[in-house]
């Protein structure tokens, strides 16, 4: 494949920063991102969301054992993809406004590969949240920063409601830092690949325990106890934290996955 400058020129096209377009020219990083997405359970489709100038595509059309879907929103660049993959399927516009759902309701069970813009970070991933009954794996490669958020652990520095209602809902495996010198033109900053496997072991309402995760991290710099009594007012949330041995000054980021599940159950207590 045509280095992306060369493609750009061809196509009397730029790298449009509104769209946060950087092309992957990194052989190493198109092989490892499709291969993590085809080593999952075998699909009855996959998507690639924004493949951009076909980097990933190309290889992903080789290896896959579902049929392939693209959705790019750039107007040139599906043009071009359609002419250079004959017979392609390819969805243009807007992902968000996508009927994701309908769409996945057809295909069966979906597998998604996508090297992310990084303003889509997070209105795709809980995008993808919402039709994760239909997911078997996701490849995705995020901002750095956006990534750390999603792997964090408690006590880390990039801990918040997004770590938990990620790995709530997701078993997430870091597939490592992609330098900017593995784009074309190069982001500013460095960029992070995970894979996402759906789970929700222990059956939980997960809807309702993101509701209060985010709410216990409304406002980060008051007491948890503060920014939950603000949201939900009939709930007894100092005994339900004194059941758990916390502190009325206990904060958001101090708590764990096993406390705030157990902030839930207390919450639909009589």
């Amino acid at each position: 494949m045509a280095h992306p400058k060369e493609i750009l020129a061809r196509l009397q096209a730029n790298a449009r920063k509104s769209l946060s377009q950087n092309f992957l020219t990194s052989p190493h990083w198109a092989e490892t991102l499709t291969q993590a997405v085809t080593d999952g359970p075998t699909p009855d489709a996959i998507w690639e969301i924004g493949p951009g100038l076909g980097a990933l595509t190309q290889i992903l059309l080789k290896k896959a054992k579902a049929p392939v879907t693209l959705f790019e929103y750039d107007k040139k660049l599906s043009a071009f993809l359609r002419e250079e993959y004959p017979g392609i399927s390819l969805i243009e516009g807007d992902v968000l406004k996508a009927p994701l759902e309908e769409l996945a309701q057809k295909a069966g069970k979906v597998a998604v590969l996508s090297n992310l813009p990084y303003h889509l970070s997070s209105p795709v991933f809980f995008k993808l949240v919402e039709i994760k009954p239909f997911l078997t794996r996701v490849v995705l490669t995020f901002q750095k920063e956006f990534a750390e958020r999603l792997i964090a652990k408690v006590g880390q520095e990039a801990y918040g409601a997004l770590s938990i209602i990620a790995q709530l809902h997701f078993k997430i495996t870091n597939l490592g830092i992609l330098p900017s010198g593995a784009f074309y033109p190069p982001p500013a900053v460095a960029s992070q690949a995970v894979i996402l496997e759906p789970q929700n072991p222990r059956n939980l309402d997960l809807n309702a325990l993101s509701k209060i995760i985010k709410a216990g991290f409304l406002h980060p710099r008051k007491k948890m106890l503060s920014n939950l009594k603000q949201v939900f007012p009939e709930v007894d949330w100092m005994k339900a934290m004194e059941a758990q041995g916390l502190s009325p000054n206990t904060r958001a980021e101090e708590l764990n996955e096993a406390q705030w599940i157990e902030l839930l159950n207390h919450s639909k207590s009589p």
